[in-house]
């Protein structure tokens, strides 16, 4: 199996966790810099798929940085994933017009929450897709 057909399987396996996760993400609406449950959230689930993080990246609180080593292939990827929230766009979910969940409160206007989430699932399907793979040529 191809890597493409692969991820994607993986992806479509994991996808009511991942939308899950997202909710949550999008339900804590933590701006710049204070995402901390947004973060705390991420690293538990990298954590526990065997990636080894660490916090504080850049001397900002809530940026880390997760790997994980699959054989010895020295296979680097890196994935930027987006968690915080804007200023005053709180807006209750499945809405289509403005109705904020609580008025001039931070929301997920921009869609931040997919982001984050989007490249947490990358990180998982790509390093089992690697696990499965690690004996053959990349």
């Amino acid at each position: 199996m191809d890597c493409l057909q692969f991820v994607n399987e993986v992806i479509d396996a994991k996808q009511d966790f991942l939308i899950n996760t997202s909710k949550k993400i999008w339900d804590y609406a933590e701006l710049p810099y204070k995402e901390y449950q947004s973060m705390e959230l991420l690293c538990q689930i990298l954590e526990e798929a065997g990636f080894s993080v660490v916090k504080n990246i850049a001397k900002i609180p809530t940026a880390f940085v997760a790997t994980a080593k699959v054989g010895d292939t020295g296979f680097k990827m890196g994935f930027l994933g987006e968690y915080d929230a804007l200023d005053a766009l709180s807006q209750q979910a499945e809405e289509t017009t403005k109705k904020p969940v609580e008025e001039g409160a931070p929301g997920h206007g921009c869609g931040h929450n997919l982001l984050g989430v989007g490249a947490l699932g990358a990180a998982l399907a790509l390093k089992e897709y690697l696990e499965v793979n690690q004996e053959k040529e990349l």
